[in-house]
């Protein structure tokens, strides 16, 4: 009987070992996807405009994006480091593909503000560019926002980032226009 169970423990651990490779395995392998992140991996001069209101005018910056994969490209990570009407800023992003939801998820943080924003969203073939959505509280409201990033060439892309809150309708919040320095 013991020598039963002890097979029988055996043959359960040899199975979920084989298991969690499996699922390890399909986690970690680069696909197209992914690779849609990695083509963005370099060294971008930006040029950021920011709209702090709906018809507002819009307040431009300059800076430079660095993208690098994480992972072995299952991830990449973007630092922007510019400067806003003379004082630094810095922003961080993480970008993946999550195989299990099939969404591009990402996290953004930035030097100007303490909110830490959790977009998930696709990319849509036919427009060749991505979307991503998230809502996050920010002084007493519900903030949606609805992030676009279109590669337009393999050295250059634009993300804009479009908001809204309450009852005031969405505008285009940011817009960043990346050209390529480094690959």
């Amino acid at each position: 009987m013991r020598m039963i169970r002890l097979r029988a423990y055996v043959v359960a651990v040899l199975v979920a070992a084989n298991i969690a490779a499996i699922v390890a395995a399909q986690a970690t392998q680069p696909d197209p996807e992914h690779a849609r992140l990695t083509a963005m991996a370099g060294v971008w001069d930006v040029e950021v405009t920011f709209w702090l209101r709906p018809g507002g005018p819009g307040i431009a910056s300059k800076g430079v994006s660095t993208i690098q994969p994480l992972f072995g490209g299952l991830f990449i990570e973007e630092k922007i480091e510019g400067t806003l009407n003379g004082v630094p800023f810095t922003t961080l992003a993480w970008t993946g593909f999550n195989t299990f939801t099939h969404q591009y998820e990402a996290t953004r943080i930035a030097s100007t503000n303490t909110i830490r924003i959790a977009e998930t969203g696709g990319y849509d073939e036919s427009k060749k560019q991505f979307e991503l959505k998230a809502e996050y509280p920010l002084a007493g409201d519900t903030w949606r926002q609805r992030t676009v990033i279109q590669p337009t060439s393999a050295d250059t892309m634009t993300a804009a980032s479009y908001l809204s809150f309450g009852a005031v309708p969405e505008w285009k919040g940011v817009e960043i226009r990346y050209t390529r320095r480094i690959r």
